[in-house]
């Protein structure tokens, strides 16, 4: 196998690639940005329906306009002041059980600020902590506009979120791999199959100018083999476990899949953003001033 060498050997022109790499852009200011720039309203539901606290809930229940919502609005007159669950999704949420047919009043969840979610929260916040709450009504100033559910983790805003977080933890594998061993020490703790699968991938990007390195041309278990092997994560066998489920949203999210489409798997993400974001700063902090 040849040394990755800056100067593309493949290349017939050998051309000097640019020096600039993809961590020199300032992950952490990413960050920041990009939770100043995407509000959870971006996600919620703004066409609230809703029911009268003076209903009876059997006949709430019933109606066909309300069917798929596992959690409607209560409203005194024209204000939200609770919030009735569905049967199914009140034993999820430890609901009291609201089969018998009583005034909505009696049944609901009393509106409180544990419910509230600004309409100007950061939607990456969101994200990260929506496993831990089986909705969030919407509020804008004094007015509640919709509402938030960890199934809305499916809608087109998150995807960007989820996968500048999880390439990220790419890009930081693969600088601690290049700052902290030389190619032949972290290949030799890959199998064999990996290293021939590298090396014809080398070949042929390398011929076609995208491919800096032999890192550039590992896929995601790869990097985290290696680093694991090599002792990148104080405990091998959590950060692998966590690795692994970042991995699963990042084919999820690549390919455009439904990776929320149960309130498992929607729990499963919200916990793999928290896990991403930890992965992050041991390996920002395991690099310092190599990032610099």
């Amino acid at each position: 196998m040849s040394s990755a060498n800056p100067a593309n050997p493949a290349n017939p022109a050998n051309q000097i690639p640019w020096e600039v790499r993809p961590l020199e852009g300032g992950a952490s200011e990413t960050f920041l940005a990009l939770e100043a720039a995407m509000p959870v309203v971006s996600i919620a539901s703004l066409n609230l329906k809703t029911c009268q606290i003076s209903d009876r809930v059997a006949e709430v229940l019933a109606r066909p306009e309300l069917e798929k919502f596992d959690y409607i609005p209560a409203s005194d007159r024209d204000r939200i002041v609770g919030v009735l669950h569905r049967p199914e999704a009140g034993q999820r949420g430890n609901s009291r059980d609201i089969s018998e047919d009583i005034s909505v009043r009696e049944a609901m969840q009393p509106l409180d600020e544990s419910l509230l979610i600004s309409a100007n929260a950061s939607l990456l916040s969101y994200i990260e902590n929506a496993d831990r709450s089986f909705y969030r009504l919407v509020a804008r100033e004094e007015e509640i506009i919709g509402i938030v559910t960890p199934s809305d983790l499916q809608k087109f805003p998150v995807r960007p979120l989820l996968f500048c977080a999880i390439a990220l933890v790419e890009l930081l594998l693969a600088e601690w791999l290049r700052q902290n061993y030389r190619q032949e020490d972290w290949l030799a703790v890959l199998s064999e199959k990996r290293r021939a699968i590298i090396a014809q991938r080398w070949l042929d990007w390398g011929s076609d100018n995208t491919a800096l390195d032999l890192v550039s041309v590992t896929e995601f278990c790869d990097k985290r083999d290696a680093a694991l092997n090599l002792g990148a994560f104080a405990s091998k066998n959590a950060a692998r476990k966590k690795l692994k489920d970042i991995e699963w949203l990042r084919h999820a999210v690549m390919h455009s899949g439904d990776y929320a489409l149960t309130p498992e798997n929607a729990q499963r993400v919200s916990r793999t953003m928290r896990q991403a974001r930890e992965a992050i700063v041991i390996l920002q902090n395991a690099l310092g001033d190599a990032l610099g």
